[in-house]
């Protein structure tokens, strides 16, 4: 049987497992199975991993390009529609789409895009527990146990009000999660006779 002790499924913290938009819980009330969690996204000013959390005011590429801004289509037209909704305020230096690092597109109508350069941050000695989130949450390790709307979460291991299997012991085991559009939860059963690995790309 595998073990995921690095999802961290502790009480009933706050977590993204499963690389859901963010961290999230069961709830405790038995007519939601599932809510957010009412977490801020943690604003970088300096480069850190590919750059998904920065929101600094760097405006400029690396060849000296200013950036378009967001909610303009000219010179170059793009398929950023609610930049708001995804941090892209103004003109800034942004990573939207997991690029290698921030970039823009660019006021020369003769070049699309470019990367961006963003200082990089300097590491702290011990890393500190955030009430914050990064990139979709999944290394998020807060203490938070509550969701947007102010339901208590129900802890990891508990059953009660909601079965599931994304325990401490067993997640991700054989199954997958499915979201749909009115954000209920569905459990599919995968029957696996044998795994060899934790795995599940190629089932």
């Amino acid at each position: 049987m595998c073990s995921y002790p690095e999802k961290d499924l502790r009480m009933n913290y706050c977590r993204n497992p499963d690389g859901e938009l963010r961290p999230w819980c069961f709830t405790t009330n038995p007519n939601k199975r599932w809510e957010y969690c009412n977490i801020p996204r943690c604003n970088s000013q300096c480069l850190s991993g590919k750059g998904e959390d920065y929101r600094g005011r760097i405006a400029v590429t690396e060849s000296g390009n200013v950036c378009q801004h967001w909610n303009t289509q000219s010179p170059h037209q793009h398929v950023f529609l609610f930049p708001v909704l995804r941090g892209l305020q103004e003109n800034y230096c942004r990573n939207p789409d997991g690029e290698k690092k921030p970039w823009c597109y660019t006021t020369n109508s003769s070049i699309r895009w470019e990367y961006c350069i963003i200082p990089p941050c300097v590491p702290v000695q011990a890393p500190l527990t955030e009430e914050c989130y990064r990139d979709k949450g999944q290394s998020y390790r807060g203490t938070t146990s509550v969701t947007a709307s102010g339901k208590q979460c129900q802890a990891w291991s508990s059953m009660f009000p909601h079965r599931h299997i994304k325990t401490p012991d067993m997640f991700p085991d054989a199954y997958v999660y499915l979201t749909s559009s009115c954000s209920l939860w569905q459990e599919l059963l995968l029957v696996v006779l044998s795994l060899h690995s934790c795995d599940l790309k190629n089932y």
